[in-house]
């Protein structure tokens, strides 16, 4: 039986966006968000689920109330076509508000739609309570917005997986078998692997093994799984549940495998500041989609919870792998604010209410430390010495007796650092090289920031 869920239907204007070079659609009864981070009003990110409908970016996503309801993480959806306009669609799959539901939670998901133009979505249905805890769901829809649910259609693990971690559905469709594959995050053997599905109807789902084994040093869950086709390879894409906590990638030549690590660099290119990131592409660009969390008790003494603001990343390819930066339709929507030589060496950088680029070639000495100072105990630091960069919750002067709340390894060469800071409100990220590391700083929306110089010397270049 169809469990038939409400949806708006929205009219639809055309306006021209100064920046974008054309025609830019809005609905008329969604709210426009303009942020390069954005949340809706009073709510966060969890989870996103990225689909390129050959228009929009349709970018569902585990929206996170935090109001103390039996029941959690709806489905809700921003939509985009530069990654700064967003049209909040609000909540389009509920869950269940009941203890004794499998979908008192849903769960990360994937939508696509089916070569007669429906939309499918698959998602999972968690209950902590329940044994299983956890089910593979199914809903169609007309437009992406209005969603009918399939019980019916509802799975469980096989007896060749754990049953209560077994979620994350990542449906696409492979040409070359003419079938659709479901990648699913599990466990098998005491450590985390991503399970198999195959279908021909979207409706019946068969095991067909494991499509990829923890290759990471350790037992983590490997959350989120997506893959996508770009520029002849295959890259699969996943989160690492404990330990590092980052976003990793594999690349392969087909879809069969293997799956490796990149020859060269890193194997993801953002720390702990950003997660569950799932790979979309419109077939000209690739991005990685994911959110930046909150902190605990919204305090930059404490540690990074689930949840927060979205956040995009535009890869690219390079002879070190992918690197990643701003997506170039987000970056034509804001100020971009040349580097000068006075701020390097230590004037005050006014916080400002709009998003806005500072970017700059900046050469330093090979044991340089160059710190972007964000209130007396915030601080970025760019380690030349040790080829890293790291944000660190404490002042100048007891940077040594500090540990990093997040870090990545960067690679400079003869100190030329191509740097760009990205400032929205509390949010700060920072890419050097094709790095990112991005970061939550409450006290960044509201002070006055600036560089400094710690050890060596740093000049413009």
């Amino acid at each position: 039986m169809k469990k038939k869920l409400w949806g708006s239907v929205a009219a639809v204007v055309v306006v021209v966006v100064a920046g974008l070079g054309g025609k830019y659609y809005m609905d008329q009864q969604h709210e426009t968000i303009e942020a390069l981070y954005p949340t809706a009003p009073g709510t966060f990110v969890g989870d996103p689920m990225p689909y390129y409908d050959g228009q929009d970016f349709l970018i569902y996503y585990l929206e996170d109330h935090r109001d103390g309801e039996v029941g959690f993480h709806p489905f809700s959806l921003f939509k985009t076509r530069d990654f700064y306009h967003y049209q909040n669609a609000g909540e389009v799959i509920p869950y269940v508000n009941e203890a004794d539901d499998q979908e008192r939670a849903l769960g990360t998901g994937s939508v696509i739609k089916d070569e007669d133009g429906l939309y499918h979505a698959f998602y999972t249905a968690h209950n902590g309570d329940l044994d299983p805890k956890e089910a593979i769901m199914h809903a169609t829809s007309k437009d992406g917005e209005k969603w009918d649910k399939l019980p019916d259609h509802t799975f469980f693990a096989s007896s060749a997986y754990e049953a209560n971690d077994f979620r994350d559905p990542y449906v696409f469709y492979v040409e070359e078998s003419n079938n659709y594959w479901m990648l699913i995050t599990t466990r098998q053997d005491g450590t985390g692997v991503i399970a198999k599905y195959v279908s021909d109807d979207l409706e019946t789902w068969t095991d067909d093994g494991v499509f990829f084994k923890n290759d990471i040093g350790n037992d983590s869950n490997l959350e989120c799984p997506s893959v996508v086709f770009y520029e002849g390879k295959w890259y699969l894409a996943f989160s690492d549940q404990w330990d590092q906590r980052v976003v990793h990638y594999r690349v392969a030549d087909s879809l069969e495998g293997p799956f490796e690590k990149p020859e060269r660099g890193l194997d993801h290119v953002d720390g702990a500041g950003f997660y569950a990131g799932r790979l979309e592409t419109d077939g000209e660009d690739l991005y990685l989609v994911g959110w930046i969390p909150t902190k605990d008790e919204h305090d930059d003494r404490f540690n990074y919870n689930w949840a927060g603001n979205l956040a995009v990343h535009q890869l690219r390819t390079s002879e070190n792998g992918l690197v990643g930066s701003l997506p170039e339709t987000a970056r034509k929507q804001i100020e971009t604010k040349v580097i000068t030589a006075e701020q390097l060496t230590g004037e005050t950088i006014p916080t400002t209410d709009k998003a806005v680029i500072y970017s700059g070639k900046i050469k330093g000495s090979d044991d340089g430390v160059l710190a972007l100072s964000f209130s007396k105990d915030n601080q970025v630091l760019i380690n030349l010495a040790e080829q890293t960069i790291s944000y660190r919750n404490t002042t100048i002067e007891t940077l040594e007796r500090g540990t990093p709340k997040t870090e990545m390894p960067i690679e400079v060469l003869d100190g030329k650092i191509d740097l760009e800071v990205v400032k929205e409100n509390d949010i700060v990220v920072v890419y050097v090289n094709g790095r990112a590391l991005s970061n939550r700083i409450y006290k960044a929306k509201t002070s006055d920031w600036k560089f400094v110089t710690v050890q060596g010397e740093f000049s413009l270049d």
